[in-house]
């Protein structure tokens, strides 16, 4: 319940939330997208993998501050999540989720912001580009852990 006394029923047939829906369904669309965006690096299309970082950035960034704001202000998570088979479970998923999903955002904004000081308008920056690279892949597995352990959470609370 959240202080007006009603819970927003989500749009999928679960016990979640609006926001939680939307989060949940996020999770499976950042993979797909996180791939297409190394693809295109790999295939020296910087550019391309810039702006879909860049607004997969922004985007991302805008729906945890949605999510927050509704987490702590509008949805009671936990009173969905009373009548889970796994109520048990939810807390430590959620720490577990919460160790990818703090980091995560925090590395993404250092390699980006690290990507526009030291690449050059053609995208050259020799000494920098084996750390991009590495810290990005470092960012795809700290991103897809963020995913997993969120999607396994939302099943645990308000699925089962």
């Amino acid at each position: 319940m959240n202080s007006w006394g009603l819970i927003a029923a989500g749009f999928l047939p679960f016990r979640g939330s609006v926001m939680l829906d939307v989060v949940f369904l996020a999770m499976f669309a950042i993979i797909p997208v996180l791939m297409v965006s190394v693809a295109l690096a790999k295939r020296k299309l910087y550019r391309a993998h810039r702006n879909l970082q860049v607004t997969t950035a922004i985007v991302l960034l805008l729906a945890v501050i949605a999510f927050e704001i509704d987490m702590r202000f509008v949805t009671d998570w936990r009173e969905l999540a009373k009548e889970s088979a796994l109520q048990s479970a939810c807390y430590p998923l959620l720490y577990l989720h919460l160790l990818f999903a703090i980091p995560t955002p925090i590395l993404w904004a250092i390699i980006i912001l690290g990507a526009f000081r030291n690449f050059d308008r053609d995208f050259h920056a020799p000494a920098y580009r084996l750390w991009h690279r590495q810290m990005g892949w470092f960012g795809v597995g700290l991103m897809m852990g963020t995913a997993i352990t969120g999607i396994v959470f939302y099943v645990a609370a308000f699925i089962a």
